[in-house]
């Protein structure tokens, strides 16, 4: 809307600072100018929309997601044995050899997309191994940071990736897949891109069993998995460590690194996390479907590790909505605080993202699309309880 615009809700949910009671929020030309209390701003312009029954919150990011996967979405309709990420894989695997074609992977991503921008989610950390997924957003206002995906674990195939990631355009951003099917050559190179970049790398680790086995032995269900596929193991040599003990020992652990998942991960793990300051993205509802276990996010948030959250992808999670992720994070940790759990899915996401000046937060100069959330809270507490607690039930709309 042009000119000055105020809206007023009972509670205004800034995130940066406290939760603002009779709030308000002025914003002009697409930009917020000024948030507060609704007897100090309510002089300010003569347009007023009134929240009344509503919160007022920022729009919310998604660290992690798969967009390319969605048109697989029979796969996150049956979960596979508890823990059997090996089984999903080669499941996984089958169907995209089965359902390929561009235009229905096109159309299914766009889809899912249109499905988490109406979930309230303006920010998307897309994972894929295909460069012409990029545009997948090209129609939406939700702004996708894409990492293309890469994997090597064999000496062959890791020589490929290498060669491929040396081909790629220098701003192009790089995700290695993970400690289990990318080779430390790979692994390192990828964050050596990253840190000429100054971007983020996000790489799979410690979310299953078998890619704890598969590290410190060589062997189990992934060395069985790798086998069929015709992996010449010969060159990789287990670490013999833990998969974060590993990516520490590669010096791969620092503050622009967002391992995801982390499920396994024990209190030695947790000491590595925290004294490199590298963030963690959970994925609760994946990890509930895939069987894979919880991650200690109570510890976690103790030991002051930065932490945020994603969706994973419709082969892996039958709903994208980070409203059920913060549900489910809560039934999971019930230690966490409200405050903590919708933090991780708007204000620490952008800063992860080096978006915080524009999205996450609610404060002069970011954004003005903001959600108004339909919420019945007698008081602040009740409000961020409600948040993060309703999922699915959640009903909302962009205010601008």
């Amino acid at each position: 809307m042009p000119g000055p615009n105020l809206y007023r809700a009972p509670f205004v949910v800034p995130v940066a600072g406290p939760i603002i009671n009779d709030g308000a929020v002025l914003t002009l030309d697409g930009r917020v100018a000024a948030v507060g209390r609704y007897a100090d701003l309510k002089d300010s312009t003569s347009r007023q929309t009134d929240y009344e029954g509503h919160v007022i919150t920022p729009a919310l990011v998604n660290c992690h997601a798969h967009l390319e996967l969605s048109h697989l979405a029979i796969l996150g309709e049956s979960p596979p044995g508890p823990g059997d990420m090996a089984g999903w894989i080669r499941g996984l695997l089958a169907a995209r050899g089965a359902a390929n074609e561009p235009e229905i992977v096109a159309d299914a991503a766009r889809f899912a997309l249109a499905r988490l921008y109406a979930g309230g989610c303006l920010a998307v950390a897309d994972i894929g191994n295909s460069l012409e997924n990029k545009s997948f957003s090209s129609i939406f206002k939700a702004e996708v940071f894409f990492f293309l995906e890469l994997l090597g674990l064999s000496a062959a195939a890791e020589k490929m990736a290498l060669a491929r990631l040396a081909g790629l355009d220098p701003e192009t951003l790089c995700s290695p897949h993970a400690p289990y099917s990318a080779g430390p050559g790979l692994l390192v190179a990828c964050k050596a891109r990253a840190r000429r970049q100054g971007m983020l790398m996000p790489v799979h680790v410690a979310e299953s069993a078998q890619e704890v086995e598969f590290l410190r032995s060589g062997s189990g269900d992934f060395a069985d998995f790798l086998g069929e596929r015709g992996l010449d193991l010969a060159s990789f040599t287990p670490p013999g460590t833990s998969p974060l003990a590993y990516l520490a020992s590669l010096g791969l652990l620092d503050a622009k690194t967002l391992c995801v998942h982390a499920v396994q991960a024990d209190e030695a793990d947790l000491a590595l996390l925290a004294a490199s300051g590298a963030a963690v993205c959970l994925c609760p509802g994946s990890n509930r479907f895939m069987g894979v276990g919880k991650a200690p996010a109570e510890r976690m948030a103790s030991l002051a590790i930065p932490m945020v959250l994603g969706s994973d992808s419709l082969a892996s999670n039958p709903c994208l909505n980070l409203w059920e992720e913060m549900r489910f994070l809560r039934e999971d940790s019930p230690g966490l605080s409200p405050a903590t759990v919708f933090a991780m899915a708007t204000g620490n996401g952008a800063r992860l993202l080096g978006i915080a000046d524009r999205l996450g937060v609610i404060a002069p100069g970011v954004s003005s699309s903001l959600l108004a959330v339909r919420c019945q809270a007698a008081d602040e507490e009740e409000a961020l309880d409600y948040l993060t607690s309703a999922g699915r039930d959640i009903r909302l709309e962009w205010m601008e």
